[in-house]
């Protein structure tokens, strides 16, 4: 399974953000938005903390995309100025932890997690400090988007594929993920890639899929 980015925040907000198909001003899961608003840490995240329950540097995706599923249904006003305030404090800390060596995952997920939210009207403000970290990230997006159009738009590297969500829609075709679809109906078995294929391509079996997710987890999150 391709799940780099703590599933039980990460993915869930992916969920929330998918607008019901017969109802389009509601979420289509809303047990996973209610989810995001019942677990919010202390400190103002969502995801992944480490063992003295510190967060780690996938919480700012999972964040950043948490905020943008409560800002997308006009809820959680207070939560995502405390998710803010999270990221002004810690955004710096934890962005040094890649300054010099930026994981794959990170460098696809992050960037695309700050598009999202500003195409949505929601400013992520970091310290003055990170946007050096934060251009270098970008540089190493662009670096490994254009290292996969040069050998054949993703056909070669479907490892990409399974980062669905994060990726420029220009980059992925309709084609591209009908064809990368696994048997149950999922884009490698991630809730997060499955969700953005569906609100693309609409296509049934991935919506069986995400059914399957919430009848196995009603009340939102996911096991890791």
């Amino acid at each position: 399974m391709y799940l780099f980015v703590n599933p039980s925040a990460y993915d869930t907000a992916w969920l929330a953000i998918i607008p019901d198909s017969k109802y389009p001003s509601q979420p289509m899961f809303k047990s996973y938005l209610d989810w995001l608003l019942n677990n919010q840490n202390l400190e103002g995240f969502w995801g992944e903390s480490d063992t003295f329950g510190k967060p780690t540097i996938q919480a700012l995706s999972a964040t950043i995309v948490s905020m943008v599923a409560l800002k997308k249904w006009k809820t959680g006003a207070s939560m995502i100025q405390k998710g803010m305030s999270f990221i002004d404090a810690n955004g710096e800390k934890l962005l040094n932890e890649v300054k010099e060596n930026c994981p794959l995952w990170f460098a696809i997920v992050f960037p695309a997690t700050l598009e999202l939210a500003e195409e949505i009207g929601l400013e992520v403000a970091f310290p003055e400090a990170a946007l050096e970290i934060i251009s270098y990230i970008s540089r190493c997006r662009e670096s490994y988007l254009n290292k996969e159009e040069a050998v054949g738009n993703l056909h070669y590297y479907p490892q990409l594929l399974s980062y669905l969500e994060a990726l420029p829609r220009c980059y992925v075709s309709e084609e591209d993920i009908s064809n990368n679809l696994s048997k149950d109906g999922s884009m490698f078995q991630s809730p997060s890639a499955s969700a953005k294929a569906f609100m693309v391509t609409g296509n049934q079996e991935c919506l069986t899929y995400l059914q399957s997710l919430a009848q196995k987890f009603p009340n939102g999150g996911f096991d890791s």
